[in-house]
């Protein structure tokens, strides 16, 4: 089967082209991911992408994180389908709407000479309260800035739903910070988040400028750069009011830019883009 390697900021894919049928057949696709998945004993990479035909739009993006489990989307994930599919003339549009687990996503392509440098992601609506953020407690409460307490040590968070969940905490240092040992403890933290949850760290760096790091749920470490993350985070400045919703906000993450516009008012955030680069890195082919 032959595999196509890509990259968003660093946050990399193994993407499978399934256009012309799936090459995995579904119930063997957690198996192959993990598999496949794997650094050492397999190509290696942060997540699994198979694009497949969509009845409702114009392609499906089924995303796998690498422990074998669906997610419900992936912003550098899903600017990598554009520009495989652009660039395979499997959909050959600048702007593409595509069917995700966490509904419609439409993707604007910046393309030159034929070749998709980077992609606008419209996000959709933030999630903000706790039933829609994944987030125990009243449904219809917000989770801003709230001191919890994980194994005798204080964190300050604040949480926001992209389709997935994540939770956001501001740090004076990000190089100093131990990614995994509290990100673990976060994401895991299921009298919070029954689900388990995204973390990330940021510091604010300028006027709507910050460094990120990130711990993702499903890769279970930390990953150069997470798409759904990185607008999470946004949206998590402006409700900290760390940010002005009406300038377009600069994350720069270990793997590469990152920039956020958000439309609506800090009461009212009614919608998320992301811009950000995409990489072919190479192609191969793979027994399983």
């Amino acid at each position: 089967m032959f595999f196509t390697k890509m990259h968003g900021t660093g946050n990399d894919f193994i993407v499978v082209d399934e256009w012309e049928g799936e090459s995995v057949p579904p119930r063997q696709k957690a198996d192959f991911v993990r598999k496949a998945c794997d650094r050492h004993f397999g190509i290696g990479s942060d997540g699994a992408i198979f694009i497949q035909k969509s009845k409702t739009a114009d392609a499906n993006f089924v995303y796998y994180n690498p422990d074998g489990s669906r997610a419900e989307m992936c912003g550098n994930g899903i600017r990598c389908l554009a520009k495989y599919v652009h660039e395979h003339g499997r959909v050959r549009k600048d702007v593409m709407v595509v069917e995700t687990l966490a509904g419609l996503k439409t993707l604007a392509l910046k393309a030159a000479g034929g070749i998709v440098k980077s992609v606008r992601v419209d996000m959709g609506r933030p999630q903000i309260t706790r039933g829609e953020a994944q987030v125990a407690g009243r449904r219809n409460e917000t989770f801003v800035r709230q001191k919890v307490k994980i194994a005798g040590r204080a964190y300050t968070l604040t949480a926001v739903g992209m389709g997935n969940p994540h939770a956001v905490l501001y740090v004076k240092d990000v190089d100093n910070v131990d990614v995994r040992g509290g990100g673990t403890a976060i994401r895991y933290h299921r009298k919070v988040f029954p689900n388990g949850t995204n973390v990330h760290f940021i510091e604010k760096v300028g006027e709507n400028e910050f460094r990120i790091r990130t711990y993702e749920r499903g890769v279970e470490d930390e990953t150069l750069a997470c798409g759904t993350g990185i607008c999470a985070s946004a949206v998590a400045a402006v409700l900290n009011k760390k940010a002005d919703i009406g300038k377009p906000m600069l994350f720069h993450a270990r793997g590469g830019d990152i920039t956020v516009e958000l439309e609506g008012t800090r009461d009212d955030i009614r919608r998320a883009y992301m811009t950000g680069p995409v990489e072919e890195a190479f192609t191969g082919k793979i027994s399983f």
